[in-house]
């Protein structure tokens, strides 16, 4: 059923778009990624951990083609049957397997992106050297982790990292450490969701889930922005973004 009315919305050309979720923070955050995308309109990009594809066909329209891989064959499944129903909107195909199973050719993408996505990853040191083989010189990845810096609670914490199954918090500065000994050339790193506004809101997400409700969640962006706007840049966040490009030579 909701596969049915989801591929009628995209019909209409109401779906997919990034209200269309129950966190304010993904809201926040895909605005943050675009930001510093930059596109171009001809790229050949990648989106790592797509689930059911809603962010991958928002990264799709801005490009010439799209892949989305995700290790969970249901919800490539159904990125795969929503894509049906989007080619006049966005170029996107769908893989169900971890990146460095695939084997895609050397320089073969523009973008690589991933939204707090690696943190859950085992192998993502193996993970992130795939990225750089398969990117094209002068490519960028732009992509999203947990941090948790603002949450002090070491209860919580632990909370957190069990019900959704995080492997490693990053921080700024090992972050940039890891991705220039791997051989990126780091452009950006970011904290964001620094606002105590921020943190409650996570807080309460940790205890209670993270949906928000559809109805409440645009307005709770409006207000996160805000918030993350009076917040000093250098002050510690929630979640961190990165931006790093593969060397020209």
């Amino acid at each position: 059923m909701k596969k049915t009315v989801l591929k009628f919305l995209m019909k209409l050309g109401l779906y997919p778009h990034i209200r269309f979720t129950y966190s304010p923070f993904k809201i926040v955050e895909f605005g943050e990624m675009v930001e510093r995308a930059k596109f171009r309109g001809d790229e050949r990009a990648l989106d790592i951990g797509c689930g059911d594809g809603l962010q991958t066909f928002l990264f799709g329209q801005h490009v010439d083609h799209i892949t989305g891989i995700d290790v969970n064959s249901s919800f490539i499944a159904d990125a795969r049957s929503y894509a049906t129903s989007y080619t006049h909107k966005a170029n996107a195909d769908f893989e169900d397997s971890p990146l460095e199973k695939i084997g895609y050719p050397a320089n073969h993408f523009d973008l690589i992106f991933s939204v707090c996505v690696i943190e859950h990853i085992d192998n993502h040191e193996e993970v992130l050297r795939e990225c750089l083989r398969i990117m094209k010189p002068g490519a960028r990845i732009i992509f999203t982790v947990d941090t948790l810096e603002t949450i002090d609670d070491k209860a919580l914490l632990e909370k957190h990292r069990a019900a959704h199954h995080v492997v490693r918090y990053f921080r700024k500065d090992t972050l940039a450490e890891l991705l220039t000994e791997m051989g990126f050339e780091v452009l950006e790193t970011q904290n964001l969701f620094r606002s105590e506004l921020a943190r409650k809101l996570f807080v309460q997400g940790i205890n209670e889930g993270f949906n928000f409700g559809r109805l409440r969640c645009t307005s709770l962006a409006r207000e996160l922005a805000a918030a993350e706007a009076e917040t000093a840049l250098d002050a510690p966040g929630t979640f961190l973004l990165a931006v790093a490009r593969k060397p020209e030579s």
